[in-house]
This record gives C-alpha cells, sequence and structure tokens, in this order.
C-alpha cells in the first residue's frame, strides 16, 4: 500500500508523505484522493508561493507531486526553489504533471525524476510511486 517509500528507522506505522502542487482545485482534490486511499499522508497547495509557505512548517516531504504549469510562476521555478531549501543532493523525488508533450524535455533537462501526462491517472501514478521503491 505505501509503495515502498518508507524511510530507513522509521516505525512500521509510518506514512510517507507526499506535496502535491496544483493551480487547479480539481487535481488536488483528485490526486489528494488517489494518495490518501492508498495511505499516503498528503500536503496540499494550490500554487507555487502556498507551497513554499507550507514548507516553512513541514518536514521535507517524501515525494513532491507538482503540476509545471502555474499562472504565477512554472514548476522549473518552484523545483529551483526547493533545491535551494533542501539542496541538490537531498531532494525528494519529483514527479511532474505535464499539459503538453514538449513540457516534457524541459522537466527531465531539470532532473524531476518522473512526468505524468495530464488528465492523470490514478493508476500510473500509483505505478510511478512504486517505481521509485525499486530504485531505493
Amino acid at each position: 500500500m505505501f509503495n515502498g517509500l518508507f524511510k530507513l528507522g522509521q516505525k512500521a506505522d509510518y506514512q510517507p508523505s507526499v506535496l502535491v502542487v496544483s493551480d487547479s482545485s480539481e487535481d488536488l482534490v483528485y490526486t489528494t484522493s488517489i494518495l490518501e486511499t492508498n495511505g499516503y499522508l498528503v500536503h496540499k497547495a494550490e500554487g507555487v508561493a502556498s507551497a513554499l509557505d507550507l514548507l516553512n512548517g513541514l518536514e521535507m516531504p517524501d515525494v513532491f507531486i507538482v503540476d509545471f504549469l502555474h499562472p504565477e510562476t512554472d514548476g522549473a521555478d518552484f523545483i529551483n526553489k526547493i533545491r535551494v531549501r533542501y539542496g541538490k543532493s537531498t531532494l525528494s523525488p519529483v514527479i511532474f504533471l505535464l499539459d503538453t508533450p514538449e513540457d516534457e524535455a524541459v522537466a527531465h533537462a531539470l532532473g524531476v525524476q518522473e512526468v505524468l501526462p495530464k488528465p492523470l491517472e490514478a493508476e500510473k501514478l500509483l505505478q510511478c510511486l512504486n517505481s521509485f521503491s525499486a530504485r531505493a
């Protein structure tokens, strides 16, 4: 159920945490529902500024799920800001949700681990999360 995202040394009841960042309320509700149903602790933010504020009061989540395009800034700006905050080598995996296939090249150039097209499919998201545990 937790797709292998356990941290070493954590208790058996540890819930992997995910920060979901999107400017779409519908996408936030849908993604949160998928994750919570599968045992994840979900933090959600409507937009990059909200996400950065939210991170001030949290430990770094186990995974970031970020909508690539936002009205005020894009996912690339968010990734750069969290890399400064947490350090490039210690950053948790990032999944970008893409609106267009052209965004994929930008995401990979940023070193994003996974990209998923929108509209998001629950099964693909869960497979993606499972792939992180296989790499650990």
